[in-house]
């Protein structure tokens, strides 16, 4: 544990995520292992009503992370447009640069430049924002066909369990196949073995600054 506070730095750590439950599908172990000693604040860019038709999302995704122990005012969100990311770079870059300053993490986490246009996208501007700053980026399977990750967290059984539960506050997804319990635990069953432990989740590290 000593070791990975090392690498998150004595600072805030900063989850990015495109969408509501990017954030829990990617790094919700982490953040349960992590929350009790870290200050932490999460951002998500884009709010997804057009996509997901739900009014209640938003609530679920400030009841999820609160659920992992975060506090509600360091839930932040966006309002960029779902699947039109692309549209609005620079303005997602300047955006990016003001919660840098209001922050100041010493660590963040990213989605992966993977299928999803609005991930890669996310991607390539958190590199250009946070360039001085540890950048690592989280997976999200669904989205990602091919993936080698370099750095694993290995997680308890009491971790990926609230993990599980952290999701469980997502009424809106509750038929995807990507949110079923079985499918969460088998994922870091699988990653898990990569490294000889029951459980983990995988991360691919872009740069690492101590």
């Amino acid at each position: 544990m000593k070791d990975l506070f090392n690498i998150l730095g004595n600072g805030p750590v900063l989850f990015i995520g495109c969408h509501p439950d990017d954030v829990e599908l990617g790094c919700a172990g982490l953040i349960s292992r992590i929350s009790p000693k870290s200050k932490i604040f999460t951002l998500t860019l884009s709010k997804n009503q057009q996509n997901s038709k739900n009014p209640n999302l938003i609530s679920e995704h400030y009841q999820s992370l609160q659920f992992l122990g975060i506090k509600k005012n360091h839930i932040l969100l966006g309002n960029f447009t779902t699947r039109e990311f692309s549209y609005s770079r620079q303005e997602i870059c300047d955006f990016l640069f003001k919660i840098k300053q209001k922050v100041k993490p010493t660590c963040v986490f990213v989605n992966s430049s993977d299928l999803h246009q609005d991930h890669h996208v996310s991607n390539m501007e958190c590199q250009r924002t946070f360039r001085d700053i540890s950048l690592i980026e989280f997976n999200i399977e669904r989205s990602t066909m091919y993936s080698k990750p370099s750095f694993f967290i290995k997680l308890s059984k009491q971790e990926i369990l609230h993990k599980i539960k952290s999701l469980k506050h997502y009424n809106t997804y509750k038929n995807k196949n990507y949110f079923q319990s079985e499918n969460i635990l088998a994922q870091s069953k699988t990653m898990g073995i990569k490294i000889e432990s029951p459980y983990c989740e995988a991360f691919n590290i872009i740069s690492l600054i101590i």
